[in-house]
């Protein structure tokens, strides 16, 4: 186990206790050397870190369930909204995708050309000409949850599919589900089934039961199955299991779980994971996740097609041992096969075949697995419990693939193996599919074509397996953990992504990426000054590399260490090309020479006075024009604020700590500081159950809660929005931040009274990591976590129009088709008025005489942007007001 720690004696809760007890291929690459453990995500660290970032420090648990309340209250601001949106472009990649659990065949297209997904943070997508040259179309982008991990379709109804969201393998950057949504004309448009929604009925006794939607699989007669679990741990663990529903989703019955209302530690086999239907109409199913107590032990089930699963129907014919999470597969062509893999200490633990039905298994061999070019047996990496799958072929029960990290085969019914993928170089001439493999199938009648999905989205497989194809045009799930913008170049981009390293992107649109190296990335930045020629981008912890010619080549930056954080909190100095990293506890990292002809190396530097804090956010002085001064955050204990200064040398000095009002616990996970106002500071913290947005007037000497109306979610990012420019038409200045639920905005603070409103147009309902801005032309982009990235331009005060007070509020709403405008007058002693319209340029757009009553204008001929409303009375009044199209 792998236990995290604070500081001053206070222990977090074990992090793996609570995974196993409780709670290319695509794109191009540069030339850069890559290792291996650049090739191999780390999603158990990465999991550490989230769990830091997001655990109510009060419960040492991450209570995902407030998500809920929150979504709903978001959509009800949005309901509310009437001009303030900004309008967002998604940007990209579309040749790279992100971790995806759920595939479907369309049963309606005999071609096979269809084809629908679910990304585990980007929702569902359709493709219709998958075999040749695939786009997918997002269909579900504004649903309350885009967390879909499991799909199925009626075969009685082809025209009804069911979504079911909620990644609930224990990984903690999983996003929390919210049962399962139904699609009625065959996958055009989807909504939540009422009794899968999470309520706070504790009397239901299928609350909670889905909030997380493992998988999902419809028999010939439509009953819909569905393994699920709760999200509590402590209460209700008994919600949870297989369920069905005989009546398309209305109502459901338990049929393998704990149906009696009873404690944690005696609820039994309701942790649902596995769905298979055989060919004969039996059902298998499989539950449990780890071996730490009975009821959440891995155990295999069977009802028979003539129970249809009613609950009372399910046989336990789990083999002998004891086991953690079991994923099962039945043979389409002998309804007696079954194949399954067996997890033990969160390795593979055993392969096990059935020719009766599971009345007895056989013991088959573990492959030998060629990783990196070393020879192994754990295909999976110790992470069975993330990435596994088997399937076989339709044709021939002999056939049988399985998947954790790469893919294998065996044709002999699992006496032998052959790997048919590799992700890690080295390995001979296999096929290169990305790691992390999470579902795979056949199409319909055919045993020589497949569909795998992994972390890096979905690949075709042909000719049995022999050849793979990426097929993720416009797929865009990839999950962003970074980006940063070219001061000069239009559409140029540089991010880091969770399992697709670090990314270039520069086209106009939706453009493809650039990749610049693997694994996973971290933050990436770009130097404005000197035109952008000198990047850096980042690896995990401290490992980075640069190019100093605009991104053309790349080298790495010697030095380096395993400490600071997994995604790594980094800023750059553009006065001094330096670079700023976490490190270990009552450290710091300086990377020298970026920009010189000198070797760049990373200089490990104890800031005394830091203790055994952790750095978890940097940021720049950016008033300081000769760079050398930057704020941190230090974490262990109550999180507390520093000044360093004299970072133009090795030995800088670390001032007095000024503590942030949250609990200990909490991880502050961005700074800002106001570019006109040194003194003027705001700090983002990420848990649930905390204050999470804090803003000092006074050079950090005391900090004022400014969470507002803000719901209980973890905030990501801050940005102080420069006094020349607006966000919302109206106001200028502000602040933005990036949360769980997109981004919110507000014009002006006040303290706990603070008014956020979400700006959400055009952008998914997913996680935000990162906003930048570019001040030339004011650009704004957005990393999201499972949508890729997109942008938004704001708007300059400078439009070249007299501003005058906005005093008469003439500006009642734009209607919903954004093509009128009702001008609602009154508060004037005129007779007549006169209205003239500007662009953000400056320019009169529109003008209009009339009398003093109210007025309609036409705006369907305007561009979408930001314009000014002036209003002149014949008495000499004049008012100003600023919308948005």
């Amino acid at each position: 186990m792998l236990p995290l720690q604070k500081s001053n004696g206070i222990y977090l809760l074990t992090f793996l206790f609570f995974i196993m007890a409780c709670s290319e291929p695509a794109g191009h690459r540069m030339g850069l050397n890559e290792e291996e453990n650049e090739k191999q995500d780390r999603i158990d660290l990465a999991m550490e870190q989230e769990f830091r970032m997001t655990l109510d420090p009060a419960l040492n648990r991450v209570p995902r369930e407030r998500l809920l309340t929150a979504r709903t209250y978001m959509a009800r601001l949005l309901s509310l909204a009437k001009i303030t949106d900004l309008e967002w472009k998604e940007r990209g990649p579309n040749d790279l995708a992100g971790r995806t659990r759920a595939i479907l065949v369309d049963r309606r297209d005999a071609t096979g050309n269809t084809i629908f997904a679910g990304g585990v943070g980007g929702g569902v997508w359709r493709c219709t000409n998958f075999k040749t040259t695939p786009v997918w179309t997002p269909l579900s982008d504004k649903l309350t949850n885009i967390a879909v991990c499991a799909l199925a379709q009626d075969p009685s109804n082809p025209n009804i599919l069911y979504a079911g969201t909620g990644e609930g393998w224990f990984n903690y950057d999983a996003i929390r589900g919210n049962g399962i949504f139904k699609s009625e004309d065959g996958g055009n448009t989807w909504n939540q089934l009422p009794s899968t929604a999470i309520t706070t009925i504790t009397s239901d006794p299928f609350s909670k039961a889905f909030d997380y939607v493992q998988d999902l699989a419809v028999n010939s007669s439509g009953i819909l199955f569905a393994a699920a679990r709760t999200s509590s741990i402590q209460t209700n663990c008994n919600r949870g299991g297989i369920l069905r529903s005989t009546d398309g989703g209305v109502s459901w019955q338990q049929g393998v779980g704990s149906a009696a209302t009873i404690n944690c530690t005696d609820a039994l086999n309701f942790y649902g994971a596995d769905l298979e239907i055989a060919t004969n109409g039996d059902i298998y199913a499989t539950t449990g996740f780890n071996n730490t107590a009975v009821g959440r032990q891995g155990k295999i089930w069977r009802s028979t097609a003539a129970n249809a699963g009613a609950p009372g129907t399910w046989v336990d014919i789990t083999p002998a041992g004891t086991w953690e999470r079991i994923d099962i597969a039945c043979a389409p062509s002998d309804a007696n096969i079954l194949y399954a893999l067996f997890v033990v200490d969160k390795k593979i633990g055993a392969i096990k075949r059935s020719v009766n039905a599971g009345v007895s298994w056989q013991d088959l061999p573990l492959p030998s697995w060629c990783d990196d070019g070393e020879t192994k047996t754990d295909f999976t990496r110790g992470q069975a419990w993330y990435d596994l799958i088997v399937q076989v072929d339709p044709t021939n029960a002999n056939n049988v693939y399985i998947g954790g990290i790469d893919l294998f085969k065996s044709t002999n019914g699992g006496t032998t193996w052959t790997q048919i993928t590799q992700w890690a170089d080295g390995c001979s001439t296999l096929p290169v599919v990305h790691a992390d493999q999470h579902n795979l199938l056949f199409f319909p009648n055919t045993g020589t074509e497949l569909i795998a999905s992994n972390d890096g989205g979905i690949y075709y497989g042909t000719n049995a397996g022999a050849n793979w194809v990426s097929r993720n045009t416009n797929y865009n799930v990839t999950q962003f953990y970074s980006v940063d913008i070219h001061p000069t170049t239009a559409n140029y981009f540089l991010g880091g992504a969770q399992d697709h390293g670090t990314m270039r992107l520069t086209s106009a649109g939706v453009g493809t990426a650039f990749r610049i190296a693997g694994g996973d990335g971290g933050y990436a930045h770009i130097d404005q000054d000197n035109n952008g020629r000198l990047q850096v981008g980042a690896f995990t912890t401290n490992s980075y590399f640069y190019s100093r010619d605009g991104g053309a080549n790349w080298d790495r930056v010697s030095g380096g260490n395993e400490d600071g954080q997994f995604v790594n909190p980094t800023d750059f100095d553009d006065a001094l090309d330096r670079l700023y990293t976490g490190n270990a506890a009552g450290k710091m990292g300086i990377v020298t020479n970026l920009n010189s002809t000198s070797t760049p190396a990373f200089n490990d530097v104890t800031l005394t006075g830091l203790g055994t804090k952790e750095i978890s956010a940097i940021r720049v002085d950016p008033t300081v024009t000769t760079g050398g001064e930057a704020w941190i955050a230090g974490i262990n204990g109550v999180p507390a604020l520093y000044k360093v200064t004299g970072l133009n040398t090795l030995t800088p000095t670390l001032g007095t700590a000024r503590s942030l009002p949250v609990a200990a616990g909490a991880y502050v996970s961005s700074i800002d500081i106001d570019p006109a106002n040194a003194s003027h500071l705001l700090v983002t913290v990420s848990n649930y159950g905390v204050v999470s947005v804090l803003e000092s007037t006074n050079g950090g000497a005391s900090f004022n809660n400014i969470e507002g109306n803000l719901p209980d979610m973890p905030v990501r990012w801050g940005m102080i929005v420069p006094a020349t420019v607006s966000v919302n038409g109206n106001d200028l200045g502000g602040i933005l931040i990036g949360t769980e639920l997109g981004v919110w905005y507000t014009p002006k603070t006040a303290g706990t009274s603070t008014a956020w409103v979400p700006q959400s147009n055009n952008l998914p309902n997913t996680r935000i990591d990162m906003l930048r801005l570019r001040t030339s032309d004011l650009l704004l982009v957005a990393a999201t976590h499972g949508r890729g990235l997109y942008t938004t331009n704001l708007a300059s005060s400078t439009t070249g129009i007299d501003q005058q007070p906005n005093t008469a509020g003439f500006i009642q709403y734009i209607s919903a088709n954004q093509q009128q405008l009702l001008i609602k007058v009154g508060g004037l002693t005129t007779a007549k008025i006169e209205m003239r319209i500007y662009n953000a340029e400056g320019q009169l757009v529109l003008t209009k005489k009339d009398r003093y009553v109210d007025q309609h204008i036409g705006t369907v001929q305007f561009p979408k942007g930001v314009y000014i409303l002036k209003v002149f009375g014949n008495n000499g009044e004049k008012y100003s007001e600023r919308f948005r199209l």
